[in-house]
């Protein structure tokens, strides 16, 4: 598991790429979170934690001098899924120009 630290003032808002199963933790401080295809907001305080969906970019912004910690347990895979990713857009991007252009 890897953790990385955000040191965060007052207004300042935090964008996060995250993938499924990162947990965000307050430190210290106060946070307004919010994701990407998830209906709810979460306003966290100190010691308070959320589990990350990781559908697209999650937004923290800091009511005051906030430090969040972010939990990544496997980041190696992370990497993987990207780089898959990112080798299968041209063949997917093909086969949609494709599709259009004999739909």
């Amino acid at each position: 598991m890897v953790v990385r630290e955000f040191d965060l003032k007052k207004g300042a808002m935090l964008k996060i790429q995250a993938l499924e199963g990162d947990r965000l933790r307050v430190r210290f401080g106060d946070v307004w979170v919010t994701q990407h295809a998830d209906s709810k907001d979460y306003l966290l305080k100190t010691g308070d934690s959320v589990t990350l969906t990781g559908r697209g970019a999650t937004l923290a912004t800091a009511y005051k001098p906030t430090l969040l910690d972010l939990y990544r347990k496997d980041p190696l895979a992370a990497r993987k899924r990207v780089e898959s990713k990112a080798r299968r857009a041209p063949v997917q991007e093909m086969w949609s120009l494709f599709r259009q252009m004999f739909a």
